[in-house]
């Protein structure tokens, strides 16, 4: 694993501002300015700040990245673990000051069942790992790692609403390809560095209760934005 992106978040953390680039399989490219990942919660957006309300016991942050949900959680008096695949983003983690921080996949999630009240898939991360087979097992491991009251806290892009031209060509791609229209297969290139490929799969709200249907997981609320939203899921 080259951690591309760990290293642009460690160089970050260290006062280098420089971006990274996103690059999409059919060459769109976009800038990623990685304060993002650093930035306070009153930054935050407000579909972010009200999801979180509803997190309650022990809480595990799925992709922290830099770490900031789990920071302001763990601020809150929440016993917060956070894991990312990306060894030096969890090396960011810890050093931001989050005391329990593990290198581990979404897929791999090594912990005891029901070690937990809440899940946390925000910035993003309802769809990190890929494709709908694979998001619908990680929602039944959360099953399994969870009490039965818990709670799975989501952020996801809503692939249909955007009318640029570049996405409504690639919404065209996936479809002659059989994907979903909101499956972007993606890496990272910072300062003439590339991280490998990965697909990230983005849905819309209906979606979303479809898959989280299949896996025994509810919508219980949601909290749209112009093009993004938040979820909080409910085991059915």
């Amino acid at each position: 694993m080259r951690d591309i992106f760990g290293k642009a978040l460690m160089a970050f953390y260290e006062g280098d501002p420089t971006p990274c680039d996103i690059q999409r399989d059919d060459g769109y490219t976009r800038q990623q300015d990685l304060a993002v990942y650093f930035r306070a919660y009153e930054d935050w957006p407000d579909y972010e700040k009200k999801a979180l309300e509803y997190v309650r016991g022990r809480v595990l942050d799925i992709g922290c990245g830099a770490g900031r949900h789990s920071l302001y959680l763990q601020e809150k008096n929440f016993e917060v673990v956070a894991v990312d695949a990306s060894p030096l983003a969890v090396q960011v983690t810890r050093l931001r000051g989050v005391k329990d921080c593990r290198v581990m996949s979404a897929l791999q999630l090594d912990f005891a069942p029901k070690s937990f009240d809440t899940v946390l898939l925000i910035e993003n991360n309802f769809g990190i790992t890929g494709n709908f087979e694979d998001t619908k097992k990680l929602l039944n491991s959360l099953s399994e790692l969870t009490t039965r009251s818990a709670r799975v806290i989501t952020s996801c892009r809503n692939p249909t609403q955007t009318n640029k031209p570049e996405h409504l060509a690639y919404h065209d791609l996936n479809r002659r390809r059989g994907r979903p229209i909101g499956q972007i297969t993606i890496r990272t290139e910072y300062k003439g560095e590339l991280d490998d490929w990965f697909d990230l799969l983005m849905v819309e709200p209906e979606v979303m209760a479809e898959i989280c249907a299949e896996a025994h997981w509810g919508v219980e609320t949601l909290f749209e934005s112009e093009d993004t939203y938040s979820s909080v899921l409910t085991k059915q």
